[in-house]
């Protein structure tokens, strides 16, 4: 037992746990057992400490028995678990700023504002407050997520952390951790596939202001036990990613369906196509756009391959100039590494769609300072913060 006699290494040695209790979280995540008691795995993984609050915080650690507790101190894992809960709360206080600005507070019925809170109901997904209309008597749950276990900040995290890399089953045990909410790895697939149709059919009606400049260009993915070629065009100025198509071969008619899809989204006609040395991309853009782009000067500007240039009559660039839609094949593939293939055709034409969404509206771009391709193309999805959320309730309306 250690006893500290000055209030000088009292205050040194709380901040050093701490600084530890921080560093901690950004290693390890507690379990939550109960209401009153937790486990805190140690920095290395190899011990598992148990922490317990009734009255008070008590750890079975040995610095906690030794140093900490003689000095009415708390040790690292006492320490992490007051900051966990502390970040913890903060997002249930978000909770209910998300709620104020998605609930319409308005009767879903008659759609009259004459409405007054009254009671609360509960049921398997927890507590929600319930409105009374004083116009036609309807008792109503303000709340575009109803019959969803869970709330609306819960089901934009696990949508978040999907299309950042995330499997199905790490989501389940963040979330479960972080919220102590028991799901299915199967409920997180469910919220995703029914949001992301309403939010990839909203977006469908927005145009991008786009350049004058295209990148076009493929790169393999695994759809079963095939691989295929995913198709993919993107605009050079804002990145916003234009059309993506999956084939089974490189033909013409298959480089002319990526540019025909690209055409319903362009605001303005290309002068300019960047592509790699594909002999498919010369006949297609002679005839989806004429061949022929600013001051008479051919469309389609192939790219040297590995220092060898393409052998043909269109211009050449003296650089390789199509290195903005391989970085952007690069970010596909870390998140195509973590769901390891795509099980069906029809699986991976839904995932590349919600993908593109993600991409264009959702993941900041580092080259933007932190905006997406479709705020760079003029359009605006709202000033909070969460974009998740100004989709969904874009969508819903």
């Amino acid at each position: 037992m250690i006893i500290y006699k000055t209030n000088e290494e009292l205050k040194a040695f709380s901040e050093q746990r701490k600084e530890r209790a921080s560093a901690l979280l950004n290693n390890v995540v507690p379990e939550r057992l109960d209401e009153t008691t937790y486990i805190v795995p140690s920095s290395d993984g190899s011990k598992k400490y148990r922490v317990s609050h009734i009255d008070t915080y008590s750890c079975e650690c040995a610095d906690y028995l030794q140093r900490c507790k003689p000095n009415n101190l708390y040790c690292k894992h006492i320490n992490a678990i007051i900051l966990f809960n502390k970040l913890k709360n903060k997002v249930e206080m978000d909770d209910f700023d998300v709620d104020s600005v998605i609930d319409e507070k308005i009767c879903p019925k008659c759609k009259s504002e004459n409405i007054i809170k009254k009671g609360i109901r509960h049921n398997k997904s927890g507590n929600k407050q319930g409105y009374n209309c004083r116009e036609c008597g309807s008792f109503f749950v303000l709340d575009p997520l109803k019959g969803l276990k869970g709330n609306t900040r819960i089901v934009c995290l696990a949508m978040d952390m999907y299309y950042k890399g995330n499997s199905l089953r790490d989501i389940q045990n963040t979330i479960y951790t972080s919220f102590g909410l028991k799901l299915h790895h199967e409920t997180i697939r469910r919220w995703n596939n029914r949001f992301m149709g309403k939010i990839n059919n909203y977006v469908s009606t927005l145009q991008p202001q786009t350049s004058e400049k295209m990148h076009i260009d493929e790169q393999v993915i695994q759809v079963g036990k095939e691989n295929v070629w995913c198709w993919n065009a993107l605009d050079n100025k804002t990145r916003f990613l234009l059309a993506q198509q999956l084939t089974k071969v490189r033909t013409i008619e298959d480089a002319r369906g990526i540019m025909q899809k690209a055409k319903k989204v362009i605001s303005q006609r290309p002068k300019e196509i960047a592509t790699d040395k594909g002999k498919f991309y010369i006949e297609a853009v002679r005839k989806e756009f004429g061949g022929v782009g600013g001051h008479g000067r051919p469309l389609l500007n192939i790219t040297r391959t590995q220092n060898r240039p393409h052998k043909s009559s269109y211009h050449l660039t003296k650089k390789r100039d199509n290195q903005i839609i391989e970085r952007y094949h690069g970010t596909f593939r870390e998140r195509d590494k973590v769901i390891r293939g795509l099980k069906s055709d029809a699986t991976a034409e839904v995932y590349m769609e919600n993908w593109k969404t993600f991409y264009n509206f959702v993941k900041p771009h580092m080259t933007f300072n932190g905006l997406t391709p479709a705020e760079v193309a003029g359009i605006s999805i709202g000033q909070n913060r969460n974009r998740w959320i100004s989709l969904i309730k874009l969508s819903i309306q």
